[in-house]
This record gives structure tokens, sequence and C-alpha cells, in this order.
């Protein structure tokens, strides 16, 4: 049976709400990356392709007017960038003796499974987006992935906020508010650093780190913010798998994929550096749940099947890459 928009099946509102609030909220507190994206809408009926819209920097010009002399105009120009759209989606169904019998919170547990495997599932595609970035530092200056053999130094990240900055990367002053909607709220300005958790001992060993329940002011921006190196804010969050067993043979000291290094991508990037399409909204995340119903249709007369599921359309793109930049590092055996 088809489904367009939010919907609660044939179970009340009252319960069908709560499901995919449920769903959502469970979703909400898994996801690191689109936080810090910039979010553009999937509208109906416009394609497949989505289309993020950036305008072209005046070039400086330091020549003095000349008197009586009125200068060529500068025309304002864009650039667009972009991306293809997919649709993800999956389904668990359930039997009316489950549903009637079992002791039990069904429904409750599928949409929070539903919620962790959509949350998951978007997180998973803007990371392999993001860790394919083109300005990369590997650690120990070293001259590619598979001479990786150190773990993170100070230097390292230094050298990466150097390079931002030289190419104009602004900071991070807003991030996507935690809530249904889709909005933003202000935030300090800094750089933004995500990687996997395993990176946390050696980023705590730092000299200069500063844990986030030290901060003298302002909250976390995510609940898996870890604390801050200078200007980097770092989230760490173990769904952003690094490239197991891609470093150094033998490499001593640390994590080891058979006898090789793993190498872990630490993303450290500025505002607008990368683009998503948002989970929350109808236009984005179809929400379905449907209890069995005696004569509901003709596909299950005696009312024997239900079922939670979830759909979206979704892509992430990288949209300047020259305001992110991926540091791969090792990472020290405990």
């Amino acid at each position: 049976m088809p489904f367009s928009g939010t919907q609660y099946g044939d179970i009340s509102p009252r319960v069908g709400i709560h499901a995919v609030a449920t769903m959502l909220e469970f979703a909400d507190t898994q996801i690191v990356l689109d936080k810090f994206a910039k979010l553009e809408a999937v509208p109906k009926n416009k394609g497949l392709v989505i289309r993020f819209r950036r305008p072209v920097p005046f070039e400086v010009n330091p020549a003095a007017l000349i008197e009586g002399v009125t200068p060529a105009p500068q025309a304002l120009e864009y650039e667009d960038v972009q991306t293809l759209l997919a649709q993800y989606g999956n389904w668990v169904p359930f039997s009316d003796v489950i549903a009637d019998t079992h002791e039990d919170p069904n429904l409750a547990v599928m949409s929070e499974l539903c919620g962790k495997q959509a949350a998951e599932t978007k997180e998973l595609i803007t990371w392999n987006e993001i860790r394919g970035g083109t300005q990369v530092f590997f650690q120990g200056a070293v001259a590619n992935r598979g001479s990786v053999a150190a773990p993170l130094s100070i230097a390292t990240i230094r050298a990466t906020v150097r390079q931002l900055k030289r190419n104009h990367c602004r900071k991070i002053t807003k991030v996507l508010k935690a809530s249904p909607n889709i909005a933003t709220e202000p935030v300090n300005a800094s750089y933004v650093a995500v990687g996997h958790s395993d990176l946390e001992q050696d980023i705590r060993a730092l000299p200069t780190f500063v844990p986030v329940e030290r901060y003298a002011s302002g909250a976390a921006l995510h609940p898996n913010e870890l604390g801050r190196v200078e200007e980097v804010r770092i989230i760490l969050s173990p769904m952003l798998e690094p490239f197991r067993g891609a470093g150094a043979a033998a490499a001593p000291g640390v994590l080891l994929t058979d006898n090789r290094a793993d190498v872990y991508p630490l993303i450290v990037f500025g505002e607008d550096a990368y683009g998503v399409t948002p989970l929350r909204g109808m236009d984005s995340a179809n929400i379905a749940v449907m209890n069995p119903k005696m004569g509901g249709s003709y596909e299950d007369p005696l009312g024997q099947r239900g079922f939670v599921a979830w759909k979206m359309w979704y892509s992430a793109v990288r949209l300047n890459e020259q305001w992110m930049a991926r540091i791969e590092t090792a990472v020290s055996a405990l």
C-alpha cells in the first residue's frame, strides 16, 4: 500500500505522533554531521537534481580611481554545485499475534530502531562524502596514506588550521538547532573537527586540549563534543569509521588491522564546507506506522500484518574543498 508524507496508519493520532516523534528524536541524538552542513530542502516535483548556489567573490582591486573616469562595472555571479538525490528506506513487519499478546512495547522499540537506522544511513552517506575531500594532511609528514604510522600531533592540527585561514575559510557561527524543525542557532565562532571516537585519548593528550566541561562559557555544540584544541572544537562518534589497515606495515604502538596501521580521518572544516538534504520535515522523510486491522485491505483481509516503515530522499555534497581539510593519522594502542 503506497504512502506519502507523514502518516500514522489506522492507529490513533496520539499514538502515531508519539511513534514518529520517538523515531525522529532518537535519530537526532545520533547525527553529528548534518548539524554543521548547509541545508537545502527537498521540494516536490522538481526532479532528482538539487543545486546549492554560492556567489563568486569579487576580486580585490587596489587601483585608484581616475578623476572624471567611471570604472567598468563588476557583475554579480553565482556558481552552482549540484548533487543527485537518492531514495533510502526500510521497514519492519509484525503480526497481529505479536501486537495482541506480546508483553514488550513493540511499536516503541521498532520506532526507535528505525530512527537509529535512518540516522546511521544519513551519517554514513555524509561521512563517505566529506572524507573524500581533496585537501589532506598526513600525520608524520609522510607522503601518502599507506605510510601513516604516527598518532595525532598538535603541529598537524595547527598546520591544518593555518591552511584553512589562508583559504579564507570562515569559522562556524551557527549550527542546526536541536529540534524537529529546520532552524539554526548562533554559537561562538570556531572551526569544527569530526572523527572516530578511537581518537579520544590522543586528542586528550595534546598540550592545548581543553575538555568541554571546562569551557568558560557556552554550551557544547553536540552531546558528543569532547573539547577544543585552540580554535578547533572536537566532536567524535563511533559511526565515523577509519580506513582499517590502510597505513604503514607493522607500525609499533598504534592500532592495527592485518598488521597495518589503521588510518583515522579527522575532518576539520568551517562554514558552508559541505551541504546535505535534511531528514527533518515531511518534504524529506516519510514515516508510516500501520497496525493490523480486520478488513482493512484486500491484501490482508484478516488483519494479520502490520509494520513500521521509513523512507527518505537524501544526498550530501562537498561545496568548497578549500574550506575543509582531512588529517589522516594513526591512533595510539592503549
